[in-house]
């Protein structure tokens, strides 16, 4: 099994319940720096996993067609937050570069050597519950989101026809605290004309008290969640948790926006 983004938060949990269930894991992080502290972690916690750099803008992507894997976790994925009428514009590209463009690039890498191998594989997507609401100066993340959870459902009815026996599961997690969601919030303001400063303070506040309300910090039920889909013969096509944060945000769009 192979996981990109695997340096912290929900890639790290997953990795580490799947290796203490005796899976083969590959752990993979964007840059040395990241798997040296990634190693130091995992021997912390007495967990043995195979950990390498994979940085999806780079040449790092043709190691897919070298791993015999039956199970790959898309997870990488960054985000930056600001209006994408006054942001930069390489910043913009950069977020769909590798969220959407890289990734699945690697994906299909993937995917093709699973069936020239003759593997019935299991692909999983992280996307994210903002998909379903947006929220102001978040778009361009969401947005990129929402490219991943479509493209997965395509691929999902596309698989129907070549019928190669791999599926793929989209995850569309709520918010963690994993120092995410605060560290992306607070790169709005770099982005933000003088002239709606008070607006995107009203904004921003709220903001920061809608993931503090929302946010769950048990990751490791998230990941024993995701696992457990993995090790399952026949996967869900769409994991969606929690429910509960749909429906608070449902109520924050209502009565703040």
């Amino acid at each position: 099994m192979l996981i990109t983004g695997a340096s912290s938060g929900i890639g790290y949990q997953v990795g580490k319940v799947l290796a203490s269930h005796g899976h083969l894991v590959y752990m993979t992080c964007h840059s040395v720096f990241e798997v040296f502290r990634l190693r130091e972690k995992l021997e912390r916690d007495g967990i043995s996993a195979i950990c390498f750099k994979l940085d999806l803008l780079t040449d790092d992507i043709f190691l897919a067609k070298h791993l015999d894997i039956d199970c790959l976790f898309n997870h990488a994925g960054i985000g930056t937050s600001g209006s994408v009428l006054t942001m930069d514009d390489l910043a913009l590209r950069e977020v769909y570069e590798v969220n959407v463009f890289r990734s699945f690039l690697f994906l299909k890498m993937v995917y093709s050597h699973m069936v020239e191998r003759k593997i019935p594989g299991k692909i999983f997507v992280t996307s994210s519950l903002l998909t379903m609401f947006p929220l102001p100066f978040l778009g361009v993340y969401s947005s990129s989101k929402s490219a991943i959870s479509q493209l997965v459902k395509t691929l999902q009815k596309e698989e129907r026809v070549f019928r190669h026996g791999i599926s793929f599961c989209l995850v569309e997690p709520g918010a963690y605290s994993t120092g995410f969601n605060q560290a992306m919030i607070d790169q709005q303001e770099a982005f933000i004309e003088s002239s709606f400063y008070k607006q995107f303070l009203s904004i921003h506040a709220y903001q920061r008290k809608l993931f503090l309300l929302l946010e769950s910090k048990n990751v490791e039920k998230l990941s024993y969640r995701i696992v457990s889909e993995m090790e399952r013969k026949k996967t869900k096509k769409i994991l969606r948790v929690p429910w509960i944060q749909g429906f608070l945000l449902k109520i924050y769009q209502l009565f703040f926006l």
